[in-house]
C-alpha cells in the first residue's frame, strides 16, 4: 500500500510538471514565426523597390540617354530661363555675345532675340537649317526649314515684327511641335516691357525622349510584385514543409512500435506547439511503459499466488477427503449420508477448480507442455463421454451420441484434448441442466469435419442464476489456440452449439474464441 501511494504521488508530480511545461511563450510559438514571416514579406518591399527602380533606370531608361547630347526638355528649359534672368542687366551686345556662346555649345539649335519694341534684332541659325524671307502683304516672315533625323522637313516662321496676335499664334504653335521651342523674357530695362525675349529651338531628336513607357513600367511593377509574392510563397512553403516533416516524423514514431508494442520516444528539437505535442507523446510512451511494467509485475505476482494457492489447497483437501472416506464406514442416518454426498460433490468441484487454476496458470505462463501427435479424435471423444455417462444419467440427461466409425485424425495433445472435453461437459452439467439434453455428433464446416457438442439449455445470453469463475472456458480457449484448432460457438434460446475442428486448411476463417 505504501508503494502504491508513493507511485501515485510521483505520478501526480509528473502531471503537475507536464501542466507547467504546457505553458508556451509567444516568442517560441508557430504563430509568432508565421507572423514574423508575413512581416518580413511586407518589409521586403522597401528593399526590393529601390533595387527594381535602379535596374529600371539603368537598364531600361539607359537607352533613352543614347544619342541625346542636348539633355532633356527640362535641361534646355531651365538653362534658357536661367540665362534670361542673368542677362537682365546686360546690354544688347552682351546679350548677343552670350547667345553666340550658347550657340557654339548647341550648334544645331536656332536662337533669336526680339527686343522690347517687338523687332527680331538677332538670329543664329543652326546647322542644317535654311533661312529664307517671305512677304505676306505688309508682314515679312523669316522661315526656318528644319530637316529632321527621319528626313522630315519642318518649317518655323519667325515674324520680323511681333505684335500681340503674332506672338499668341507663335506661342500656340510652339507648344507641342518639333523642334522644341523655349521662350524666356529678359527682365530689366523698361519695367513694363523689359528687354524683350529670346527664343531657342532645338530638334527633339537631339534630346532625351520623353515617352510614355507605361508597358515597361507595368512590366517592372508586375515583376516587383511577383518577386514579393514568390518570396512569400517560398518562405511559406519552407515554413509548412518543416512543420509537415516534424508531424510526419511524429506519425512515423506512433506507427512504428518497439519491442513491447509501445512506440519509442522522439527527440524534442523545438519548444513550440509541435514540441509540446512531442513532449506529450513522450509522456504517454513513458506512462505506457510504466503501465506495461506494472502489468508484468502484477501478472507474475498473480501467477505465483495462484500456483501457491493451488499447491497449498491440495494438502487440506486431501485430508478432508480422507476423513470423508472414513465417515462412509460409520453408520450414519439418511440425512447424514445425504450431507456427506453433497460434501463429496462440492469437494470434487473444489478439486476441479484447483486443477483449472493450476492449468490456467501454466498455460498463461507458457509452462504447459503440449505433446502434439496424430490422434483419433472420435476415440478420445467416445472415451471422455463414457467417463461422463454416469453423471449424465444421474442428472437424467437425454444423451444423443452419433459419431461415425471412420477415424478423424488431428494433431493434438491427448491430455489437453481430454481437458477441453471435460470442461465443456462440466459446463453443460452446471449451466444447461434445465434442458436435460446433450448431443455429440459431427458436421462439415468450412470444408472441415467438426465435432459438434450441443445442449438444450437457456443459452449463454440468458441469466441462469448461477455464476462461475469462467476458468473452464478460458482454459478451453487457451488449449484450442495452443493446439492450432478452431472453436465456433452459436448460442440461442434453444441451446448452445460448440464446434471444434482442425485449423489445417481453414485459413482466413473467422473463429469465435
Amino acid at each position: 500500500m505504501t508503494w502504491r501511494l508513493g507511485s501515485r504521488k510521483v505520478n501526480k508530480q509528473q502531471e503537475q510538471k507536464s501542466v507547467k511545461k504546457k505553458k508556451l511563450r509567444f516568442g517560441r510559438s508557430l504563430m509568432s514565426r508565421y507572423m514574423f514571416l508575413i512581416l518580413a514579406a511586407v518589409l521586403f518591399v522597401p528593399v526590393v523597390l529601390p533595387i527594381i527602380s535602379i535596374v529600371y533606370v539603368v537598364v531600361v531608361n539607359s537607352g533613352y540617354t543614347k544619342d541625346a547630347p542636348y539633355g532633356d526638355v527640362n535641361h534646355i528649359s531651365n538653362l534658357w530661363s536661367k540665362e534670361a534672368i542673368q542677362l537682365g542687366e546686360s546690354t544688347s551686345n552682351e546679350i548677343d555675345q552670350r547667345m553666340k556662346q550658347l550657340h557654339n555649345r548647341y550648334p544645331k539649335s536656332s536662337m533669336y532675340r526680339v527686343d522690347e519694341r517687338g523687332d527680331t534684332v538677332f538670329m543664329l541659325v543652326g546647322e542644317g537649317v535654311t533661312l529664307s524671307e517671305v512677304s505676306s502683304g505688309n508682314v515679312v516672315m523669316k522661315t526656318l526649314r528644319w530637316t529632321m533625323d527621319d528626313e522630315k522637313t519642318i518649317v518655323t516662321q519667325v515674324p520680323t515684327m511681333w505684335d500681340a496676335a503674332s506672338t499668341l499664334q507663335f506661342m500656340k504653335e510652339a507648344t507641342y511641335r518639333d523642334p522644341l521651342t523655349v521662350v524666356s523674357f529678359i527682365e530689366g530695362g523698361d519695367q513694363d516691357k523689359g528687354k524683350g525675349f529670346m527664343v531657342i529651338e532645338v530638334p527633339r531628336y537631339l534630346m532625351q525622349k520623353q515617352q510614355n513607357n507605361w508597358p515597361m513600367e507595368l512590366l517592372y511593377l508586375g515583376l516587383f510584385m511577383g518577386i514579393i509574392f514568390l518570396f512569400f510563397i517560398l518562405m511559406s512553403i519552407l515554413f509548412f514543409a518543416r512543420i509537415r516533416k516534424r508531424l510526419v516524423r511524429l506519425q512515423t514514431a506512433m506507427m512504428a512500435p518497439g519491442k513491447e508494442g509501445i512506440p519509442l520516444p522522439v527527440d524534442i528539437r523545438r519548444e513550440d506547439e509541435i514540441g509540446h505535442l512531442e513532449e506529450s507523446f513522450n509522456d504517454m510512451v513513458r506512462q505506457l511503459t510504466d503501465s506495461r511494467q506494472r502489468e508484468r509485475e502484477e501478472e507474475q505476482l498473480r501467477k505465483r499466488l495462484i500456483a501457491g494457492l493451488s499447491h497449498d489447497l491440495r494438502t487440506p483437501l486431501t485430508v478432508i477427503r480422507g476423513h470423508m472416506h472414513a465417515l462412509h464406514k460409520e453408520e450414519l442416518s439418511h440425512t447424514g449420508n445425504s450431507s456427506l454426498l453433497r460434501m463429496e460433490a462440492k469437494m470434487e468441484d473444489l478439486g476441479g477448480l484447483i486443477d483449472n487454476m493450476l492449468s490456467y496458470n501454466l498455460l498463461t505462463s507458457g509452462k504447459y507442455t503440449l505433446k502434439l501427435a496424430e490422434k483419433d479424435m472420435l476415440r478420445i471423444v467416445r472415451e471422455a463421454a463414457a467417463a461422463w455417462y454416469p453423471v449424465w444419467e444421474k442428472e437424467q440427461f437425454d444423451i444423443d451420441i452419433d459419431l461415425p466409425e471412420e477415424p478423424l485424425l488431428w494433431q493434438v495433445d491427448e491430455q489437453g484434448m481430454r481437458r477441453i472435453l471435460d470442461n465443456l461437459f462440466q459446463n453443460i452439467v452446471r449451466y444447461a441442466a434445465t434442458g436435460k439434453y446433450i448431443g455429440i455428433t459431427t458436421e462439415q464446416i468450412q470444408g472441415q469435419t467438426a465435432i459438434l457438442i450441443h445442449d438444450h439449455g437457456p443459452g449463454m445470453l440468458e441469466d441462469i442464476g448461477t455464476k462461475g469463475t469462467g476458468l473452464g472456458l478460458s482454459i478451453v480457449d487457451l488449449l484450442v489456440r495452443e493446439m492450432g484448432l478452431r472453436k465456433k460457438v452459436e448460442s440461442s434460446a434453444e441451446g448452445v452449439q460448440i464446434y471444434l475442428y482442425s485449423g489445417a486448411g481453414a485459413k482466413g476463417d473467422k473463429t469465435h474464441f
